[in-house]
Parts: structure tokens; sequence; C-alpha cells
């Protein structure tokens, strides 16, 4: 597969994610619905917060998110333990955008690049590699957002 298949999946993933949680109220996006741990706010901030370590840290570029995030977003987080105020809603979605161009510009061509750390967790020992799981990574949290939009519009 070409860099630019895997990059031109990426973005269409990340705007339809954009799609489904720029048309909701702050209410709706900060409400947990029945049957889940947490909300579309921290969907949004977890999704952010993982492509960069997934993709800014393990390709060695470096983190773009400040680090208190992952206090927030990070896997085994939820808003009912939040200590203090996460990043706003308007924050995360720009930041989401942001991210999904800057992405898009830094790595093409570089997908067969290896890895900072061949010794990552994933063991992925090129860029690339680490886009196929990015793009999982995004496919199960747009079921997760489209699940609780659904749940959110019969509350």
């Amino acid at each position: 597969m070409s860099d630019t298949y895997i990059l031109n999946l990426f973005a269409d993933l990340r705007k339809q994610i954009l799609s489904v949680i720029t048309r909701l109220s702050k209410g709706q996006m900060e409400h947990i619905p029945k049957g889940f741990n947490n909300n579309l706010h921290w969907q949004a901030g977890h999704v952010l917060t993982i492509t960069d370590e997934l993709i800014f840290e393990f390709s060695g570029v470096g983190a773009r998110m400040p680090q208190y995030y992952r206090a927030y977003f990070a896997s085994g987080t939820s808003p009912s333990s939040w200590l203090g105020q996460p990043p706003g809603i308007d924050t995360i979605l720009r930041e989401l955008e942001n991210q999904m161009v800057e992405i898009g510009k830094k790595y093409d061509g570089l997908l067969a690049q290896p890895v900072a750390d061949a010794n990552n967790f994933l063991q992925a020992s090129v860029i690339g590699e680490l886009f196929h799981v990015l793009i999982a990574h995004e496919s199960t949290h747009l079921g997760m957002i489209i699940a609780m939009d659904k749940v959110l519009q019969h509350e």
C-alpha cells in the first residue's frame, strides 16, 4: 500500500469522527450515555492523545500534545475520575483537525522509515506499521462515537 493511500484512509476516518462530534451540543458532549463509561469529550480527547503518542512519539518526532492530556484521556481514564478541568472540547476539536493536517504533510513518503524505538510494545519496526494500529484505533473509536451518538439521540 502506498503512503498516500494509508494517509488518506486515516484522514477519512478522522473526518468522519469530526463530522459526528461537531454537530453535537456541548451538553451532549459532556453527558455520559447510559451503558458507557465515558462521554464524547473523552472520546475526542482520547483519540487525540493516543494518536500523538502512537504516531509522533513512536516515530521519533516527539509529542505535540502537553503531557497532562494523558491524565484525562489515556486508556483507563474516565470523566468520572477527572481532577480539575480537562482541555475544552473546542480546543480538542481544533487540535484533532490540526493533527490530521500535520500527519498528512509530515508522514507522506516516510512510512517505510524505522520507528524511533524498535522495542516498542507494538513491536512495530517501521512507521507504516504504526499507521496500521492507528487506523484500527480510529475505526474502533469512530464506532464508539457513532454508538454513543445514537444513544444520546434517544435519551
